[in-house]
């Protein structure tokens, strides 16, 4: 997911930046208003956040400028919060308004929510991993993988779609194999997925009872 930020204030637009990507968003951070509208028209984007105030300026009129052309999903990140300035932000077509001082953690989950919303159908995303379930293809970083097996396929969606929960190992082996599995067959499995992915934390293993997924 890529992100524009649009923040004057230089500590919260260095902290908003960092926040955003060690969680995994491709972020461009701008600080002017004519910047900000050039970027984006001209590049491509997955969700603006913007602050309001900008250098005596309200964003609010650029937000409108670009609506006429741009449907980027939008979030506000302001000080202004009474309910008439809400109102405004959601009759200029933004898609979210978050009221300065904010929690990180909420600021990520509503971000997360509006990507859920936006996610082309027969995709599953989990961290930088997306799945295209109809064209049987697993992206990492936004490069495909060429070489996973069926099954590999089948194991890896099968623990997305169950993301934040055990999966039991007789459910893997039995979705995956029917009686034709063994626990053998399923470590020799997860360990080439996490090789292939490169990314030996993905999977994690729960002992004695299976394998997960988190977001």
């Amino acid at each position: 997911m890529k992100i524009l930020l649009l923040e004057d204030d230089k500590t919260l637009g260095k902290a908003l930046k960092e926040l955003l990507e060690q969680n995994g968003f491709e972020t461009e951070w701008i600080t002017e208003l004519d910047d900000f509208s050039l970027f984006a028209k001209t590049r491509t984007y997955d969700l603006f956040i913007m602050d309001r105030a900008i250098k005596n300026k309200d964003s609010i009129y650029t937000l409108k400028e670009l609506r006429k052309t741009i449907s980027t999903p939008a979030i506000f990140l302001t000080v202004k919060s009474s309910l008439s300035d809400k109102l405004e932000g959601f009759e200029a077509q933004i898609d979210d308004y978050i009221t300065k001082p904010f929690y990180k953690e909420e600021l990520l989950a509503r971000i997360k929510a509006i990507a859920n919303r936006n996610m082309p159908k027969g995709i599953l995303k989990v961290k930088n991993i997306e799945i295209d379930t109809q064209k049987h293809v697993v992206y990492v970083d936004s490069k495909p993988i060429e070489n996973l097996t069926q099954k590999e396929f089948m194991l890896l969606e099968y623990l997305v779609r169950n993301k934040n929960k055990v999966v039991k190992t007789d459910n893997l082996i039995d979705y995956i194999w029917n009686e034709d599995g063994s626990i053998e067959t399923l470590k020799s499995h997860i360990y080439s997925l996490r090789k292939k992915l490169s990314d030996k934390d993905l999977i994690k293993t729960i002992k004695g009872y299976g394998y997960k997924i988190d977001e």
